[in-house]
C-alpha cells in the first residue's frame, strides 16, 4: 500500500484548519481535489479520518494517530528541502510577522540580511500582537514569526530566542517621583496598552489587579510606537519593552519609574508552523538570532 504524500498534505491541513475549503484555499487546489484525496487516504487505510459533529469535523481516534504521522511526514519533507536543495539560493515570497518592538529595533537589519543571504527575495511581512500573529502561523497564513510570550497551539513550533525587559514608562512632563512610585499614583494616571489578549495588556491589568478599585483609567491602542508618543507626550504612562527607549532615555525625555513590584522578563520566541515546507526557514531562522543580537534586542 502506498500512501500519497499529496493525500497526507491534504488531511494534515484539513485536520489543523477543519475545513476542506480551506484547506483547499492553503494548498492552491480545488476543494473537491481535497475532499478526492482524504477519501482515497480513508479508502486506502480502511479507517474513517473525520466525522461531524454540530457542523464541526472533528478527527476520528485514527485520524488524531495520522496527524502525527503526517506531521512528520511534512517535517521530513522540509528538512529534504532545506537540507538537499542548499545550492539553490532562490526564495519564494517569504510571509514574516513580527511583534512591534521587532519591527522597530530589527526588522530593517533583518531585511538587509535577507537581502544579502537571498538575492532579489520577495518579502510580505506582518506586524501585529504575539497572539494573532500565532493564530496566522497556525493557519498557514505566516511562515515565521517572532512572538513574546505567545499562546499555545498545537502545530506552532517555538524555540526560545530571548527575554525582553519591560519597565514602566512616563514622560519628565507628568513630574511623577524619581523614588518609589506606588500602585495608585499609577492608577492617577491615563494608563496605555495594547489590546487584550496581548501580552502587555495582561502585564497591565495584573500588575494593578490588586488596586485597580481605585479606578484604572486603561486606554488601548494596537501601535506600540503610538504608544510610545503618547507616553512622550505625557499624555499618559504605559508598560513598554526597555530597548525600544534607549534614546528617548539617553535624552531624558522619559523615565523609568520604580514601583515596589519589579515587571518579569518577557520570553521572546521564534515560531514557525511545523507543517510548512520552507527550505529557508531554518537560514531566516539564524538570521533572526543574529539580527538580534546585534542590536541586543533580547537580554
Amino acid at each position: 500500500m502506498t500512501l500519497s504524500f499529496s493525500a497526507l498534505e491534504s488531511f494534515y491541513w484539513v485536520s489543523q484548519l477543519r475545513s476542506f475549503n480551506a484547506a483547499a484555499n492553503k494548498l492552491n487546489v480545488s476543494q473537491p481535489t481535497v475532499s478526492y484525496r482524504i477519501r482515497e487516504l480513508e479508502e486506502r487505510l480502511g479507517v474513517s479520518l473525520f466525522v461531524r459533529q454540530r457542523r464541526q469535523l472533528v478527527l476520528t481516534s485514527e485520524g488524531e494517530a495520522l496527524k502525527h504521522y503526517a506531521e512528520s511526514m511534512i517535517a521530513i519533507a522540509r528538512d529534504i528541502e532545506s537540507n538537499i536543495k542548499t545550492r539553490n539560493t532562490r526564495l519564494p515570497t517569504l510571509r514574516v510577522g513580527v511583534i512591534d518592538s521587532f519591527a522597530a529595533v530589527c526588522l530593517p537589519s533583518l531585511l538587509d540580511e535577507l537581502d544579502i543571504r537571498f538575492a532579489g527575495a520577495r518579502i510580505a511581512a506582518t506586524v501585529d500582537t504575539s497572539h494573532k500573529l500565532a493564530d496566522q502561523l497556525s493557519e498557514g497564513l505566516l511562515d515565521i514569526a517572532v512572538l513574546s510570550t505567545p499562546p499555545s497551539h498545537d502545530n506552532v513550533a517555538l524555540e526560545l530566542l530571548g527575554r525582553q525587559s519591560v519597565d514602566w514608562i512616563a514622560s519628565h512632563k507628568l513630574g511623577l517621583p524619581q523614588t518609589i512610585v506606588s500602585d495608585e499614583e499609577l492608577l492617577r494616571q491615563r494608563i496605555f496598552a495594547t489590546p487584550a489578549p496581548s501580552n502587555l495588556h495582561s502585564l497591565t491589568t495584573g500588575f494593578l489587579a490588586a488596586t485597580a478599585g481605585a479606578g484604572l483609567r486603561l486606554n488601548v491602542c494596537n501601535s506600540l510606537g503610538t504608544i510610545l508618543n503618547l507616553v512622550e507626550s505625557g499624555t499618559g504612562i504605559s508598560i513598554l519593552p526597555s530597548r525600544l527607549l534607549q534614546e528617548q532615555i539617553r535624552h531624558g525625555t522619559i523615565q523609568v519609574l520604580k514601583t515596589r513590584t519589579t515587571l518579569p522578563l518577557q520570553e521572546a520566541f521564534i515560531g514557525t508552523n511545523k507543517g510548512a515546507i520552507v527550505r529557508a526557514l531554518p537560514q531566516v531562522s539564524q538570521m533572526i538570532r543574529k539580527v538580534s543580537a546585534s542590536v541586543g534586542f533580547c537580554v
